[in-house]
């Protein structure tokens, strides 16, 4: 049949309520939390309450009047809904929306398209998003850089684009369509540009592309002398001693020995090949002088290892030479020093050890062999 009036809507919201069992005194707690009075409508004895003669506010609800078990006490919560309406089909505009509200869970898979881009510009298959947010095509080549093109037919396109550079030149095998170019080195390049390390005349180029100094060989050789002559024995010898300083017996390979009161130390670890060269003259005869070489391995307690005799002769010069090799394991512990005379069967007095400035006389090689 037809209504009178409006037509009702087709769907109602209730509203929430609530009965208070427990009936006796002045304060109850509401189920939901309201902010003052005028959100409730309390009934007492199905009575509606003016809301100045109760206080309501959270979930405390405090009557003017005390209550009795024989009242009845109810409220209705203004505004609370206790199910949800589900809005009509396209019923909801964006004016509902609230900005920045739509997330990406929100969002189905492939339902933005370009269409739906605020970009600029004509999108197609010549063209690509710039951050810009604008559809272009890619910019023409302005620098003389390749720009690689499907209908490039013009030979010497590619020869004309590509610089050879420092040291490369370019030569085409073909020109237009399928264009190739052959690069060549030319002149020299910089052996900084080899490997990694220094590259300087005392190293090599290794096969894992580092300069490094040769691991074997001859690479470190030095000379020590005698500056003046001296009577009696020495052990070792501690004073005036010198590199050898005279051209061309003046320039060695690699770091030098240093040296401090006889003790020579070595500038690096290594097999190191060491002779010991002696000049003595006496003036006794029928007996013989003793020169010597001795090591330590601890810096402190030293052991002859090579040692050369000669027989004297009044008046008459004479030289004796011996030598070793010594495993050089640690330059701080492994030293050496030369002892002359280390002995004699005369008395000590009449030997003199030669020596001299300019020349060698008395004198020390040092030659490193190889690593140890």
């Amino acid at each position: 049949m037809a209504y009178v009036g409006n037509t009702p809507a087709e769907a109602y919201i209730s509203i929430s309520s609530q009965t208070f069992t427990t009936i006796n005194g002045t304060g109850y707690t509401l189920s939901s939390s309201v902010t003052n009075s005028e959100d409730i409508a309390l009934f007492l004895n199905n009575v509606r309450q003016k809301p100045s003669t109760y206080t309501a506010t959270g979930t405390v609800l405090t009557m003017g009047t005390a209550t009795t078990t024989v009242d009845t006490l109810y409220c209705v919560y203004l505004g609370k809904g206790i199910q949800t309406v589900t809005p009509g089909l396209a019923s909801v505009g964006t004016a509902q929306i609230a900005d920045l509200a739509v997330t990406n869970p929100k969002v189905a898979d492939d339902a933005i398209g370009v269409d739906e881009l605020s970009a600029t510009g004509t999108a197609s298959a010549s063209t690509y998003l710039r951050g810009d947010n604008a559809w272009s095509s890619i910019a023409a080549d302005t620098n003389d850089k390749v720009a690689v093109s499907a209908d490039d037919t013009t030979p010497g396109y590619l020869n004309g684009k590509l610089v050879g550079g420092t040291n490369i030149t370019l030569t085409e095998g073909s020109g237009g369509g399928d264009e190739t170019l052959t690069a060549a080195l030319t002149g020299t390049i910089a052996t900084a540009r080899l490997g990694t390390g220094t590259a300087d005349s005392t190293t090599f180029l290794r096969g894992d592309q580092t300069y490094a100094a040769p691991a074997g060989g001859v690479g470190t050789a030095d000379q020590w002398r005698l500056t003046t002559n001296f009577t009696g024995l020495a052990q070792p010898i501690a004073s005036n001693l010198e590199q050898c300083d005279t051209a061309p017996n003046n320039s060695f390979p690699g770091s030098a020995m240093t040296e401090s009161s006889g003790i020579f130390t070595f500038p690096s670890t290594g097999y190191w090949y060491v002779t010991f060269d002696y000049m003595n003259n006496s003036s006794d005869e029928s007996s013989y002088v003793l020169s010597a070489i001795y090591a330590t391995v601890n810096d402190s307690a030293y052991t002859k290892i090579s040692q050369a005799y000669m027989g004297l002769r009044s008046v008459w010069y004479q030289s004796s030479h011996c030598s070793a090799i010594i495993d050089v394991t640690d330059t701080a512990n492994v030293k050496v020093a030369f002892y002359a005379p280390d002995a004699s069967a005369n008395t000590a007095a009449n030997n003199t050890t030669q020596g001299d400035t300019a020349e060698n006389k008395t004198y020390m090689t040092f030659l490193k062999l190889t690593d140890t």
